[in-house]
Order: C-alpha cells, then sequence, then structure tokens
C-alpha cells in the first residue's frame, strides 16, 4: 500500500522569546538545491531480488515491505525535485515512475499532470501523464470501451505514429475475444503505428500457425552443437521461450526440469529460446551459459541475443514469457499456449502417435 507522500516542505516553528511576551513565529525551511534531492534519489535503491529464496516466505514479505518503502521515499523525492528544479532533464522519467504508483488517485494525478506542465513549460509532460493513464486504465478490470478512450486521448497529443499507442492496441487486440473488434484493431495499427505491424503479423502468425509444419534451427548455445527441427522428426518438442532475467521463467524451471526428467526417454525433447539481452548488457550469453550450468539444465538453448528485439521470437509476437509451443511427432506445431499444459498434452501426443514412429533417445 503506497502513503500520500508527507508534506515536503513543513512549517517549523522558531520560538523567539521577548519580553515582556513570548512570540511564536513560523517559517519554511529554505528549499533544497537540486543536487541534494538527486543524490538522495539516486541513493533510495534497493537490492535485486534473490531468486533462490523465492520459496522463504519472511525473506519475501520484508522484501515487498521494504519495496513500499523505497518506493514511498522516491515519490516524495521526486516531487521535492518538481518543486525546486521543473526543468531538470530527469525529471520527466522520475515523475513516470511516481505517477505510476497514483493508480489509485486519479484526480490528483490529473492536478499534478497540468502542475508540472505549468512549471516546466514542458508540454511532453502531459503526453507521459496520458500515456501513464492509460497504463492505469489497462491494468484493472473495465470495459474495452474505457480502455480504448484512454488510448485515443494520448494519441491524439502524442507524436504522430507513437509506437506506444500502437503497443496498447496490440494489447487489447491479442486478448479480446471479439473477433470483430480483434480484425479492426489490427487493421487500425497496421495502417496507423507501422512501428508495430511486426507484432500484429507475430500475433496472427501465432493464430494461423497451428496445424502447420514449426521450423527452427540454431546452434545450441552451451555446446555449438547444431540442433534443426528437421532432426527430431518423431518426438514431441517442446519450445520454451524464456530469459534468466525472467522471473516468473525461474520460478517455473525446477517444474520444467521435473518434466523433462519424466518424459525424455519416451520421445520427448526440449528447446529453450533464450531472450536475454546483448552480452554488452550484462544480461547476455555469459549469464545464459552460467545459469544453465550452475542449475544443469540438458536441453539445447537458442541463445538470440536481443532481448525483446530478438528476430525469431519477435517473428511469433512473443510478448510475454514464459512462453510455451508444443509440437507433435510429426513436426507440426501443436499448440503456441502450452504454460500449464504440459503435463495433459505430452502424454495425449505420445498416446496418440504408434510406439515405433516415436524417436527415443
Amino acid at each position: 500500500m503506497i502513503s500520500r507522500p508527507a508534506s515536503l516542505l513543513p512549517a517549523i516553528a522558531l520560538v523567539a522569546l521577548a519580553a515582556p511576551a513570548v512570540a511564536v513565529a513560523f517559517a519554511q525551511e529554505a528549499p533544497r538545491s537540486a543536487e541534494a534531492v538527486l543524490k538522495d534519489l539516486d541513493a533510495a535503491r534497493q537490492e535485486p531480488y534473490d531468486q533462490s529464496r523465492r520459496e522463504d516466505k519472511p525473506y519475501t514479505d520484508a522484501y515487498i515491505e521494504e519495496m513500499g518503502k523505497v518506493r514511498e521515499r522516491r515519490s516524495a523525492l521526486t516531487r521535492e525535485l518538481l518543486q525546486v528544479d521543473p526543468k531538470n532533464p530527469r525529471l520527466t522519467r522520475l515523475l513516470f515512475e511516481r505517477w505510476q504508483a497514483m493508480y489509485d488517485k486519479p484526480e490528483e494525478l490529473d492536478r499534478e499532470i497540468e502542475e508540472a506542465v505549468a512549471l516546466s513549460g514542458d508540454e511532453k509532460m502531459r503526453v507521459e501523464g496520458a500515456y501513464v493513464k492509460v497504463i492505469h486504465v489497462i491494468s484493472r478490470p473495465g470495459e474495452e470501451a474505457d480502455r480504448l478512450k484512454a488510448i485515443d486521448a494520448f494519441a491524439a497529443i502524442a507524436p504522430k505514429g507513437d509506437p506506444r499507442a500502437g503497443g496498447f492496441l496490440c494489447s487489447i487486440a491479442e486478448r479480446t475475444k471479439d473477433e470483430a473488434l480483434r480484425l479492426a484493431l489490427e487493421e487500425r495499427v497496421l495502417k496507423e503505428f507501422p512501428k508495430c505491424a511486426e507484432r500484429v503479423m507475430g500475433s496472427r502468425r501465432l493464430r494461423e500457425a497451428v496445424g502447420k509444419p514449426f521450423e527452427l534451427e540454431f546452434a545450441d548455445a552451451v555446446s555449438g552443437r547444431s540442433i534443426r527441427m528437421a532432426d527430431l522428426k518423431g518426438k514431441v518438442v517442446v519450445v520454451d521461450f524464456w530469459a534468466t532475467w525472467c522471473g516468473p521463467c525461474v520460478a517455473e524451471m525446477p517444474k520444467m526440469k521435473e518434466l523433462y526428467a519424466r518424459f525424455k526417454d519416451q520421445g520427448v525433447e526440449f528447446l529453450g529460446i533464450s531472450l536475454d539481452y546483448p552480452e554488452e548488457e550484462g544480461k547476455g550469453l555469459t549469464k545464459l551459459k552460467a545459469y544453465v550450468a550452475e542449475n544443469e539444465i540438458p536441453w539445447p538453448q537458442y541463445y538470440q541475443g536481443n532481448g525483446w528485439e530478438s528476430e525469431f521470437s519477435k517473428s511469433w509476437g512473443i510478448t510475454g514469457i514464459p512462453a510455451l509451443f508444443l509440437v507433435g511427432p510429426d513436426g507440426v506445431l501443436v499448440s503456441t499456449e502450452a504454460r500449464g499444459k504440459l503435463e495433459t498434452l505430452i502424454p495425449e501426443l505420445l498416446a496418440k502417435a504408434p510406439a515405433d514412429e516415436r524417436k527415443g533417445d
């Protein structure tokens, strides 16, 4: 729970003794410098969550509590920076962080957006505020009409073709059950937001690829061995889109290892598709290899090397991980939504394929 930030420039009582009476005056503390505020902001950081302790409830509870305190502290300091240096180049990003936490205070958020624009003279603040408001509307239960209204309000003041507006429209299109709405939103994205066209095409590919051959070829990031779907014909293949920086992916890895151990001798192979970032960003191939070795992951890994922008996963419209595909022994894609269903789907596929057509180890 995020509490309302305390006043940043509190009045303090100055007691002056003057005969024959006591006079009490009030004054405000002198505003601090932007440098002092930013120094405190940079210090208000939390250590990364230790994934190895995710089963330690007291640790997790304490971490969440501390996270709330750090967020509240940074929010208050950002508010202070707005007052003392509204043109500071770091302020836009810091306000974005603060405004995201104001999801339950829409009126206060509106006032602060207008205040930020007035103090800074920068209309971009209004654009970023509208962007945050879309995030709030999309993240809570509600009608699609309300979400689209917020997106339209953002798109109306954002630079033409701002891909963030297109991304929001893609998100609604990807999760709606209304086929007509999905197609209409996709066509709008293709027309108005060309930078998001690849995502639309990827989403369509996800919907249309089931029942068609699945193609993939890469060199295993650990062994260098060539991996081709053609060589896996006869096996049920689980394709896992994941990353070492992805909390849910890491949390589910023990279960993945359990399933692999259970089914590998029955003609099942797993393939990891890594969305880890470039090596120079510190989350790349070195980290992937270290994780695989430390956690004894036995199946091949395709290191794409460019995070969310990696060509193969992007071509499939992957916007969230972990994501699991399932390919049958005939090389045909069976499911692009196999997460949480492997214990049921794998035995079903094995049962359908005659034993002499299955390829074991």
